[in-house]
């Protein structure tokens, strides 16, 4: 008895209980059961003309039809183009984006209209254009 009685305090002394646990943080941040993902809102349909914004503080928003080049380095590239139509091979190339492996891919159908948003390094031209390192690429519809 005395055993269980111990037992007992000891658990509610470190908070320990029957329920299902929350998910734990582990040292490095990320969380142990449920991971939360970004999700970017549509462009509104004023904001979906293709090209470059400038957003100021030396951020940029590229806008385009989203194409993977494998003959080109392998390179995710927002492209010149007409939304739901596959792009030529030769569409002029808005950005590469440079860190796509980085970034969460659910958007990475090719064709499809997307944004991105992010800073522009210097263009050393490896790239088939100019390189952009982007927060985030989301559907633009």
């Amino acid at each position: 008895m005395m055993v269980v009685a111990i037992a007992i305090a000891c658990a509610a002394a470190t908070g320990c209980s029957t329920a299902d646990p929350e998910p734990s943080k582990s040292d490095d941040g990320v969380l142990g059961i449920e991971e939360t993902v970004a999700t970017h809102p549509p462009l509104p349909e004023s904001e979906r003309e293709i090209g470059l914004t400038d957003l100021g503080d030396g951020r940029i928003r590229a806008v385009g039809i989203i194409q993977y080049r494998a003959s080109e380095g392998a390179s995710w590239c927002i492209v010149n183009g007409t939304p739901g139509e596959e792009p030529p091979q030769d569409a002029e190339v808005i950005v590469v984006i440079e860190n796509m492996a980085d970034l969460d891919a659910a958007c990475s159908t090719s064709g499809a209209l997307v944004y991105a948003e992010g800073v522009m390094p210097e263009d050393d031209g490896t790239l088939p254009g100019p390189p952009m390192t982007a927060e985030f690429v989301a559907r633009a519809d």
